[in-house]
């Protein structure tokens, strides 16, 4: 039995919309929320937490070292609050930088904690002063669209002037 061209390419893209299927699934699936056992808890405000949500991970070097607790908007500032619970062992200095990252295109969110170097260390309770908000996928794509737009039309006016 011979598939005609449409038939196989309509398998085809039946396969590829099972793999991303099956990817996303799992990605959601090992997003659960976890608590950290024996942890302290650090703040944050961000201006936005686009993809962040309770039990994401914090992580320190790509080792995870804590996850994100609660989430709450405060109304003074307009600001996000996340806070983190992170594992005992862990210290932060005091001009750490608390960064909303992306496991690539199309993965998850998480914080990810470039230690500072001063000998002061946060304790229980601070707030990271310094915070990197979440980059938004589709923002960052508008705005190349729209400079590769502007250049296009750039480039015809500019041949429509050598024309003339």
């Amino acid at each position: 039995m011979r598939l005609s061209t449409d038939t196989f390419h309509i398998l085809v893209g039946a396969c590829v919309i099972g793999v991303i299927a099956s990817y996303m699934i799992y990605g959601y699936m090992s997003d659960r929320p976890g608590e950290v056992e024996g942890g302290y808890e650090l703040s944050a405000k961000f201006r936005s937490i686009d993809g962040i949500t309770e039990g994401s991970d914090v992580m320190l070097a790509g080792v995870p070292v804590g996850k994100v607790t609660s989430e709450a908007f405060d109304t003074q500032t307009n600001n996000a609050i996340l806070t983190m619970t992170i594992d005992e062992e862990y210290a932060f200095p005091i001009d750490s930088v608390a960064m909303i990252v992306s496991e690539g295109i199309f993965g998850s969110k998480f914080i990810k904690v470039s230690p500072g170097g001063d000998f002061e260390m946060l304790e229980p309770g601070d707030e990271f002063e310094y915070v990197q908000d979440s980059v938004i996928f589709e923002e960052l794509l508008q705005k190349v669209i729209l400079a590769a737009e502007a250049q296009r039309l750039k480039a015809q006016e500019e041949r429509a002037r050598q024309e003339n």
